[in-house]
């Protein structure tokens, strides 16, 4: 069952996350989860803190679509400088080019706690910077000139309003709304 995005600047996605120990059947459920969430927003890539739960762990989208799971990651180094277009699940309909190392060297378990190493560059180094980022409370907009970022602020502050509104006029589960026609 997917999980709800968390939007910026929730204290969530603001706060490091707690290294993962244990590596069994609530990791899995969790992975499971943020799978279905990133696809339903048709993201390539999610963290855990983005569906509320502040844990090191993320997936990562390749450009072939394919995609894995990264936990405790560390970036061991960084080389050269790029900018893309970025944008981020918890920032919806905000794209902006971002200034990211253009290599990266990353250490980090899979969901068997077993350790691997990865060299990437270009767009998977930007998605791996991009998901360690949320993992240490960074958005992509902290990354952005002061003006963006309080233009963006103001964005998602009336998105999360309207949100809330949303959420507290819902009918609850199995009760129709008002003035609804429907079945």
């Amino acid at each position: 069952m997917a999980r709800d995005i968390v939007i910026w600047p929730h204290k969530v996605l603001t706060t490091s996350t707690q290294p993962v120990t244990d590596f069994g059947p609530a990791l899995e459920k969790l992975l499971e989860e943020m799978a279905e969430s990133m696809a339903e927003a048709k993201g390539i890539g999610i963290a855990a803190n983005q569906v509320g739960v502040p844990l090191r762990v993320a997936i990562v989208g390749r450009e072939d679509g394919t995609s894995f799971e990264i936990v405790n990651p560390q970036i061991l180094s960084k080389q050269g400088s790029i900018k893309l277009e970025e944008g981020c699940l918890s920032v919806p309909d905000v794209w902006k080019k971002c200034p990211r190392v253009e290599k990266v060297k990353v250490r980090y378990q899979d969901k068997t706690a077993q350790w691997h190493e990865l060299e990437a560059e270009g767009r998977l180094a930007h998605v791996l910077q991009h998901e360690i980022d949320h993992l240490d409370g960074h958005v992509f907009v902290d990354h952005l000139s002061s003006v963006d970022r309080t233009l963006i602020l103001e964005r998602m502050r009336k998105l999360q309003k309207s949100l809330a509104r949303q959420k507290d006029e819902a009918p609850p589960p199995g009760q129709k709304a008002k003035g609804s026609k429907r079945s």
